[in-house]
């Protein structure tokens, strides 16, 4: 296995991870939680406490299995690769049903915040967490395809070096409501220029 797979392995357990995390916490962001995936209108009432507890134990376990799974793998264990494979399948298939609740919401143009990494720190589901979900389950994939193609197993080095890689990267997909917040002005911005100029052209 190379070293992208270490560090896919790594960003995808800090993604779920930060997210279960976000959600267990305590009492009230669990309930805050709760209440978020209620006003997407996904679920009938009766389904939330259960989906709301599948979902964020799904989240945990995710993490979980990536993690330890990355540890097998730094530690050259015979079978880690397959394991590896199996974790980020199970993953990719979770974040394919999180992509395709966000879709629905959108095409519903139904009004519900991203509790995803915290209760009142999310913006309005739209486009941005589309594009953050779909890149997240790409890389995901890409990861999979790196570890069937490679071939023998990583340098202790090189995958301590991919797991922080990895670490970091995360962050990219856990603040992404804050790089989205700090674009979307300029964008805006740069809009409304253009409306302007061709109004008067």
């Amino acid at each position: 296995m190379d070293d992208f797979g270490v560090a896919v392995l790594s960003l995808a357990a800090c993604v779920f991870g930060a997210s279960a995390a976000a959600k267990l916490r305590s009492g009230k962001t669990y309930r805050l939680f709760r209440d978020g995936l209620l006003a997407t209108r996904l679920l009938p009432r009766r389904l939330l406490a259960p989906a709301a507890a599948v979902l964020a134990g799904a989240e945990a376990l995710v993490a979980a299995g990536l993690s330890a799974t990355a540890v097998l793998i730094a530690a050259s264990v015979p079978g880690a690769a397959s394991l590896a494979e199996f974790a980020l399948a199970v993953t990719a298939l979770l974040s394919s049903l999180l992509t395709a609740g966000v879709a629905v919401v959108i095409r519903r143009g139904t009004q519900a915040t991203c509790a995803c990494f915290g209760p009142g720190r999310g913006r309005q589901l739209g486009r941005a967490h589309l594009v953050r979900n779909l890149s997240l389950l790409a890389v995901i994939c890409a990861g999979m395809a790196g570890i069937a193609l490679a071939h023998g197993r990583p340098a202790v080095a090189g995958a301590v070096l991919g797991a922080i890689a990895g670490a970091v990267a995360a962050l990219l997909f856990i603040r992404w409501d804050d790089l989205a917040e700090l674009f979307a002005p300029s964008m805006g911005a740069a809009q409304t220029a253009g409306g302007a100029g061709r109004r008067h052209s």
